[in-house]
């Protein structure tokens, strides 16, 4: 019998995929399928490491440009030596390793500490971050003017020194807790101010906020720098062909729990005395912070106060070295607060910013 050519077409029309056509076709879907959406979760976890950097990094970039701001103007009209403050006042105040003599210390233009601060984000407990601080003068205090000083007293007891300006409103500006650098060819010394009498006279008793002022009857390195000197043979004292001027003391530091804080010493005006030492907080989870120093004759340091022996706090170290820096090299590393997707652990991102002390090379002081 034979079939008629019209059902054979019909027969063929209707025929589907077979089984093996079907397996391919699935196949060669899922693994299209596969490849979009691994190409789509690569996009996702870079968009997301992308933010990620963003968020991390906002506040890290601010801090170290803040940093970087203060090096510009470290030692700006401040004293190239320094200025003199009681024994021990960089390691109690600033934190810095205690020297081992009994004089008094320096507070020069930029004070540093090498490995000084533990921190709890860093997978190597052996690893201390760094710290640095910086002085300068406040170019606005005063329309930018010194206050000439006429001489010095005791003031309300026998232990206050009070400095005494050469105009009856030479002292006008000042405010209780400023910050001044009292400069004579004989010294410089830097004092705060608990009190102002009418508007020529500041004391600086001991006792102040952050402990930089010494008692005006104490003895030797225990007394006042600011007495006037006697005789061409007195030493520790004051000649009072003598100026004050406001400066700034700050310093930064990275606290255990990795936020980087910016210390602020006096100058709060009318704030209260257990206010004069401000803790700004500029950006967290800082999980290192390391800083380099180039000096003036182009070799690198890590601290330039310590001696020939490599070892901080012996009695090689010499302060001096710091007034050698001339560039500032800060290194920070900053961990992620989230988990990477790929590496299953919080991401680091390092920052790395050098900046010129200029004003500590061309500056007079």
């Amino acid at each position: 019998m034979t079939v008629p050519k019209d059902n054979i077409d019909r027969d063929r029309r209707q025929d589907g995929f077979s089984l093996l056509e079907l397996l391919i076709a699935m196949i060669i879907f899922l693994i299209v399928t596969g490849s979009i959406y691994g190409l789509m979760q690569l996009g996702t976890y870079d968009r997301n490491r992308a933010s990620r950097r963003t968020d991390v990094l906002k506040n890290a970039r601010v801090a170290v440009q803040l940093i970087g701001r203060d090096v510009l103007n470290a030692g700006l009209g401040y004293h190239r030596r320094g200025a003199i403050v009681p024994d021990n006042f960089n390691s109690t105040r600033l934190g810095v390793p205690a020297d081992v003599d009994g004089n008094r210390d320096m507070v020069t233009s930029v004070v540093v500490g090498n490995d000084i601060f533990t921190n709890n984000l860093n997978t190597n407990p052996a690893t201390r971050t760094d710290f640095i601080s910086f002085a300068y003068r406040d170019l606005e205090f005063n329309g930018g003017n010194v206050i000439d000083l006429l001489g010095v007293s005791a003031g309300a007891t026998a232990a206050v020194p009070r400095l005494t300006s050469k105009t009856s409103t030479g002292a006008a500006a000042c405010q209780p807790y400023d910050l001044f650098l009292v400069e004579s060819d004989t010294s410089q010394v830097l004092i705060m101010a608990t009190g102002v009498n009418g508007s020529n006279t500041v004391d600086a008793a001991p006792g102040d906020p952050i402990t930089v002022n010494q008692p005006f009857n104490g003895v030797g390195q225990a007394g006042s720098v600011l007495r006037q000197c006697t005789s061409s043979a007195d030493t520790n004292c004051t000649t009072y062909s003598a100026t004050m001027k406001r400066v700034f003391l700050v310093s930064y530091k990275v606290k255990p729990d990795g936020t980087l804080v910016r210390m602020v010493y006096g100058n709060n005006r009318g704030a209260g005395a257990g206010a004069q030492i401000q803790e700004l907080p500029l950006a967290y989870n800082i999980e290192d912070l390391q800083i380099t120093y180039i000096l003036d004759d182009g070799t690198t340091s890590s601290n330039p106060s310590v001696g020939p022996d490599g070892l901080v706090g012996t009695t090689d170290d010499d302060w001096q070295g710091f007034n050698r820096i001339r560039q500032v090299q800060i290194v920070v590393k900053v961990q992620s607060t989230d988990v990477d997707e790929k590496t299953r652990r919080p991401e680091s991102i390092t920052l790395t910013s050098t900046y010129a002390t200029r004003n500590m090379e061309y500056d007079a002081g």
